[in-house]
């Protein structure tokens, strides 16, 4: 009697082991699955893709706007726009945030009526090719790819002048770096707003602020899930150690009060740079990654000014 207690006993403890397990594994699953497939939210009353439409056919109607593609050093296609200007000096990469789109980029594209700009999708975004994204790690080669792109269309003749800049907005931002810190010659400057310093911090802070759930065993499941789905490493994307080896000169901007990302990790991002043109701009209170909508003409202001001196260098030079 005794021993078919005790069996039972064992029966009774297994079996609440697997189902907790199976509860630990199914709702780890979900948060990941949430993270790194890009849904189409809803914004301000309508889906993102909605709201995208729009504004791709305001763009489509431009006189210097056309549709472009261009493939990544991994095979996939990448959805663009492409802003073309008579006597352009600067050509400007700019990189969308986690689960952004080009579209939503548009505000920048009046701001710098005097540069040639290209707005792209993330692969796994808006019209771009992917399944999953990496929130920055995978998405450098997105960079590298639209820059590439940006140089061979307008940069072919030897004598050209124009100086490439790139401009990333949080998850953009980190992708720019960790490309930047790859590719030493990428661009001429960088702008990176609203970016994370380590992606394993602002992930476990988004994770313990929206699911309420606790470190054990969830975020620990979540990471080696997303080591198997999306082939990396959390740990691994570390900008603020990007930044350490990037030689040239970087605008880092972001709000005081950003409620998603902690201006403190661009406070370590500059506080890593290592270039002595590298200028940091701690704006107002804005949601993020929106400074360049809220307080248009500072922002416009600050970064011609900045751009402005790698421009006269590189010419003179």
């Amino acid at each position: 009697m005794k021993l078919n207690s005790v069996r039972s006993q064992l029966v009774v403890a297994c079996s609440l082991i697997f189902f907790g397990l199976l509860v630990s594994l199914s709702i780890s699953y979900y948060a990941l699955y949430k993270l790194t497939f890009a849904g189409d939210r809803v914004f301000y009353g309508k889906h993102l893709s909605e709201v995208a439409a729009e504004i791709r056919q305001e763009l489509l109607e431009r006189q210097d706007a056309k549709s472009v593609e261009f493939c990544t050093q991994d095979g996939l296609k990448l959805s663009g726009f492409l802003i073309t200007r008579k006597d352009a000096t600067v050509n400007a990469v700019m990189c969308h945030g986690y689960q952004g789109r080009k579209e939503f980029m548009y505000a920048l594209i009046d701001l710098f009526p005097d540069w040639n700009i290209l707005l792209f999708d993330f692969r796994a975004h808006g019209q771009s090719e992917g399944t999953i994204t990496s929130i920055g790690y995978h998405e450098y080669k997105d960079v590298i790819a639209a820059v590439n792109f940006m140089k061979k269309t307008f940069n072919a003749d030897a004598d050209t002048k124009n100086s490439t800049v790139v401009l990333g907005i949080s998850m953009g931002g980190a992708a720019t770096l960790k490309a930047a810190e790859l590719e030493p010659n990428l661009a001429d400057a960088l702008i990176i707003d609203s970016t994370y310093a380590v992606l394993s911090d602002m992930m476990l802070k988004g994770f313990s602020v929206k699911s309420g759930l606790p470190y054990y065993p969830f975020f620990p499941l979540i990471k080696q899930m997303y080591r198997y789905l999306a082939n990396f490493d959390i740990n691994s994307m570390n900008p603020q150690e990007s930044v350490k080896v990037i030689k040239k000169p970087i605008f880092f901007i972001h709000s005081c009060n950003d409620n998603f990302i902690s201006p403190i990790d661009t406070l370590q991002l500059y506080a890593n740079a290592k270039n002595k043109k590298s200028k940091l701009w701690i704006g107002p209170p804005c949601r993020h990654g929106w400074l360049h909508c809220y307080q248009k003409e500072t922002y416009q202001r600050k970064v011609l000014k900045f751009v402005a001196t790698v421009v006269t260098s590189r010419c003179s030079s």
